[in-house]
């Protein structure tokens, strides 16, 4: 991974996103990017993260129908998909590792939301029967053996029968300057959908830090042994080619 003779804090990457946030959500322009570690990079679309539950990809309102019982939404944001829940009356708790995505969402009315992370899953908030991580969100506990790992810990928090129903996009599919990313992974022997990436935004940079792209082949695999089975893939009407929410349940 690369380094730097002036290393951003751990979390600074989401820390910034979050920021952007806020000031597209107070009127202001903005413009911020994603880095990958071979240079490549790509603005992001905040604006997807406001937007209404009409304006949702087909997806993701079907993945939302699949929700039961008490919600946990592990990398809430600005509260987008809880929020809707929640006027569902659905008993929703929002989570996210950036102080400044908490208190957004909290201003937009989620009524529960706390700091924490997929590395420091909450703990003294009760158990959850449906566990949401749309937006890419699966693949925040980064690498193969921690995302085993994480699976394994959310049985610490969910009930029998409990679902994680969380997003992901199959690697190399949805742009042309990915695949050879994905080639030269395999070349260095990592995972064909670790990406590395960090945060551009005002001219601040932020730390780097591993999102898991995963394909449900090997998403199925990889939950063999957590206690959790992939038994359902939404493929039609997401973002890009490519794109998935597969749904696991507790065993």
């Amino acid at each position: 991974m690369p380094t730097s003779s002036q290393k951003p804090p751990p979390g600074s990457s989401f820390e910034l996103y979050a920021r952007a946030m806020l000031d597209h959500w107070l009127g202001k322009k903005v413009l911020v990017e994603f880095e990958r570690d071979d240079g490549y990079r790509s603005a992001s679309k905040i604006e997807g993260s406001f937007a209404p539950s009409s304006r949702w990809p087909r997806m993701e309102r079907e993945a939302l129908r699949l929700v039961r019982g008490r919600v946990l939404d592990l990398g809430c944001g600005p509260g987008r998909h809880a929020l809707f829940l929640q006027k569902k009356g659905f008993d929703v708790v929002g989570v996210d590792a950036s102080p400044t995505q908490v208190a957004l969402a909290r201003i937009r009315g989620l009524a529960q939301v706390y700091e924490a992370s997929v590395r420091r899953l909450p703990r003294g908030l009760g158990t959850f029967d449906t566990v949401l991580m749309l937006g890419n969100n699966l693949g925040l506990p980064g690498d193969l053996p921690r995302t085993r790992r994480f699976l394994r810990e959310l049985r610490e928090i969910t009930r029998t029968r409990a679902r994680i129903i969380g997003n992901s996009r199959i690697p190399g599919t949805w742009s042309d300057d990915h695949l050879p990313y994905v080639k030269r992974n395999l070349r260095r022997k990592r995972p064909a959908g670790l990406l590395i990436l960090r945060v551009r935004y005002r001219g601040k940079v932020g730390d780097w830090f591993e999102l898991l792209l995963i394909s449900p082949e090997e998403l199925a695999r990889l939950a063999e042994g957590t206690g959790w089975e992939l038994v359902r893939v939404i493929w039609e009407g997401g973002y890009v080619p490519g794109d998935y929410v597969g749904v696991l349940e507790r065993r």
